[in-house]
């Protein structure tokens, strides 16, 4: 099963409740200690940006670079900041700045460091740190007393951020949230992740080592992000969203004496490239996937290679599994796949003549059915190695493409 996108928050908010209770035991750590570990969030940020580089990531090594001067520039006492101008004004440039750059590296789409994009969204940090310093050296008294008026310092107890910046923040977070909800990934879930770390240190600044909790862990949260990316990156197919062959050939390793492996494979898939295109081939391949990856009976499915899937179902046997499978069997032949445009290719008549269930929905609409044929075979005195019974499971698969395809033969 691939992670739900909101499972995805459930890092970072672990990582929020570590910092709050490690925060709480601040005043217990020796001064030589706290100096030490005033420089933690570099160290942990730093991190996170060295793998953004390593993977090429810009949006994330960006948000490293953002939550590193952001911490640099804040005030070790904000509650100075109500009384001298310039801790005020800065307190209030990064509750804003921050955030609304976070969101806009959450509608930017990722195109690497290297590329001209990448290299513009990474120009970014160093615009933002100019223009800001511009504006603390220049504040003039008028100045100051124009941003107190707009944003005012705790406008209820024991929250600091003003009302117009909790705004932006809760507009960032909404924006993250419907996002992730609609997209999923693991850099938006980082970012909105990043957020709620931001959110929490800005208005709980003022309670000692707020800051350095939240910005630490904000790093573990980036770095840890990255890692789990690039896992997915390597064990998984990008185009279907299952777990692929490297992550197969390990869960085999890992079997028991007991086990079931099924081979999947859609029928008359070579039609479906040859006469609607490979974007159509593409929606097969991800329609069947998203209807393997639901199999009950505990089975876990993978993408073999091609057109053809794998779904092991460890300490089972086949009668077990046979009803599962033949339901989802039943539920990839009910399903109507929708055209994109409708359009087909110019295609021998030969070919056209071989369509099946194609069914007009409009002018420029229509469907086609998709059927698969599964091979299973289980771990018995005859096949005792996970390759012995794929090879069991590969030939049932045949026999089902010889029986009229369409069914499961075991």
């Amino acid at each position: 099963m691939t992670l739900s996108p909101l499972r995805r928050l459930v890092l970072p908010l672990i990582l929020i409740v570590a910092a709050l209770m490690l925060r709480s035991h601040w005043q217990e750590l020796d001064p030589a200690y706290r100096k030490l570990v005033h420089w933690l969030p570099y160290l942990t940020l730093g991190m996170a940006a060295a793998l953004c580089l390593f993977f090429d990531r810009s949006r994330l090594f960006t948000a490293a670079l953002v939550l590193i001067a952001a911490y640099a520039f804040l005030p070790a006492d904000i509650a100075a900041g109500w009384r001298e101008p310039r801790l005020f004004l800065i307190y209030s440039i990064i509750s804003l700045v921050v955030p609304l750059t976070l969101l806009l590296l959450l509608f930017l789409t990722e195109r690497g460091l290297r590329s001209g994009r990448g290299m513009l969204i990474v120009a970014l940090v160093p615009t933002l740190l100019l223009v800001c310093w511009w504006i603390v050296t220049d504040v003039s008294p008028g100045t100051h007393a124009w941003l107190h008026a707009q944003l005012p310092l705790e406008p209820y107890p024991g929250w600091l951020l003003s009302l117009r910046a909790s705004g932006v923040m809760a507009t960032a977070i909404s924006a993250g949230v419907m996002l992730l909800v609609l997209q999923g990934g693991e850099d938006t879930a980082a970012l909105l992740g990043t957020l709620l770390f931001v959110l929490a240190a800005m208005a709980l600044l003022d309670r000692h080592g707020m800051a350095v909790a939240m910005f630490s862990a904000a790093g573990l949260n980036l770095g840890i992000s990255l890692l789990r990316s690039s896992h997915e990156m390597a064990f998984r197919d990008e185009l279907t969203g299952l777990l692929g062959r490297r992550a197969l050939n390990d869960r085999l390793k890992a079997l028991g004496r007991r086990y079931v492996i099924a081979m999947v494979d859609v029928d008359h898939f070579k039609q479906f490239n040859d006469t609607w295109g490979h974007d159509t081939g593409d929606d097969v391949l991800k329609m069947v996937a998203g209807c393997i990856d639901e199999v009950r009976g505990g089975g876990t499915a993978y993408r073999y290679g091609g057109e053809e899937f794998s779904i092991v179902f460890p300490g089972r046997t086949l009668e077990q599994c046979a009803p599962h499978l033949e339901a989802m069997r039943r539920t990839v032949a009910r399903y109507r796949l929708v055209l994109r445009d409708g359009k087909q290719r110019e295609v021998p008549e030969r070919i056209a003549k071989a369509r099946r269930g194609r069914r007009r929905l409009g002018r420029n609409a229509e469907t086609v059915s998709v059927t698969i044929s599964i091979g299973m075979a289980e771990r018995n005195d005859r096949n005792l190695t996970p390759e012995a019974v794929i090879a069991a499971a590969d030939a049932a698969l045949y026999r089902a493409k010889e029986k009229g395809r369409n069914c499961l033969v075991y």
